[in-house]
């Protein structure tokens, strides 16, 4: 497993893609939702950015099934699950802890089973993901609940991660 950090516009989708194209056979898990139309252009341009033989599977909440039936077809390839934020602002509509230990026991629980699935099959599973802690506080309590939440997960995939970059300005560092 690789997780990439990065802020908006870092060079994180670049370089996942980068690492991707070393490998045969590419699955882009997309966890984005259209919620208006500018993010349906992001969506659009995304897509139209990757190569045409990649498979696309859009699922915004479920990506522990995805992992586990590409487990189950013995793919070898990569997959690039983006992005770890989408998907955890995706599940937390869904449950929504109203204290902060209930947040962080969901965060720790749910990615550790959806993604822990990955820690053990024969494919590399990179994760794109927003570093949230290096940014303005947010102004609102389900602003900063979602920056904290996002932060403990990113911490946990870190923590199952072989390997961890964060990228600035189009430039890595590896962490790990």
């Amino acid at each position: 497993m690789i997780l990439l950090l990065g802020g908006a516009r870092s060079g994180k989708s670049k370089k996942a893609t980068e690492i991707a194209e070393e490998y045969d056979e590419v699955v882009y898990l997309a966890t984005g939702v259209p919620t208006d139309e500018e993010m349906e252009n992001r969506i659009a341009r995304h897509k139209e950015d990757r190569p045409p033989d990649w498979r696309t599977v859009e699922e915004p909440v479920e990506v522990g099934n995805v992992l586990s039936e590409l487990e189950s077809d013995s793919f070898s390839g990569a997959v690039i699950l983006d992005c770890l934020g989408f998907w955890l602002s995706n599940t937390m509509r869904e449950v929504e802890p109203d204290n902060t230990a209930e947040l962080e026991d969901f965060v720790r629980l749910k990615v550790t089973e959806e993604l822990g699935r990955a820690s053990e099959a024969g494919f590399e599973l990179i994760v794109v993901s927003n570093e949230v802690g290096m940014g303005v506080i947010p102004e609102s309590p389900a602003g900063r609940r979602f920056r904290d939440a996002l932060g403990r997960a990113n911490q946990v995939v870190g923590s199952m991660a072989t390997r961890v970059y964060l990228m600035v300005a189009g430039f890595q560092l590896q962490l790990k």
